[in-house]
């Protein structure tokens, strides 16, 4: 009796095929996870930005602005918040935007840009009242930094940043960055 071959010659090819359908699907998944990895690394800096932002908003509407000219004046709020930013972050820019050829304040420092590691720039926008300023330590005082300019970090990490309430002499209200 001689038997059926004929589907023989198939079977190759559908493991084949299965193989290719299979590998296909990982891909997929593969990418699909690294997607939801960085879309959650996103979702992250946003909480840690709003938090943030809570605070600084009380500091300005609860608190003594510290007169940046006057070295005995030591009245300023000061708020010290822990950050804990992922590690696809790639900057988190406060009153700047680190992509900016200029390296000056975007927004008159009213802003924060922030990139995660293959997904977009990300910019939020904020009101006047909160002017960002990079600081630097004077002879044991922190005044404003000249060229005024914002505050950069780069790359993922705990970071404890001061933000004091300080002003000008127009009364004009900063958010002094001291690191």
């Amino acid at each position: 009796m001689k038997g059926d071959e004929r589907g023989q010659t198939f079977i190759p090819i559908r493991v084949l095929i299965s193989i290719v359908v299979a590998g296909i699907i990982a891909g997929l998944a593969f990418t699909g996870l690294q997607y939801a990895a960085k879309v959650a690394a996103e979702k992250q800096v946003e909480r840690e930005c709003s938090e943030m932002l809570f605070q600084i908003s009380t500091m300005i509407a609860s608190g003594d602005a510290r007169d940046i000219y006057d070295m005995h004046d030591d009245r300023g709020d000061k708020r010290s918040i822990e950050l804990d930013l992922p590690d696809e972050l790639i900057y988190l820019g406060l009153g700047v935007d680190p992509d900016d050829r200029v390296h000056g304040l975007t927004g008159n420092g009213s802003c924060i840009f922030y990139k995660i590691e293959g997904m977009s720039k990300r910019v939020i926008w904020l009101d006047e009242s909160m002017k960002f300023r990079k600081g630097r330590n004077d002879s044991g005082i922190w005044v404003i930094d000249k060229p005024e300019q914002g505050f950069v970090i780069r790359g993922g990490g705990k970071y404890t940043i001061t933000f004091e309430l300080v002003k000008d002499a127009e009364e004009v209200k900063y958010i002094l960055i001291e690191s």
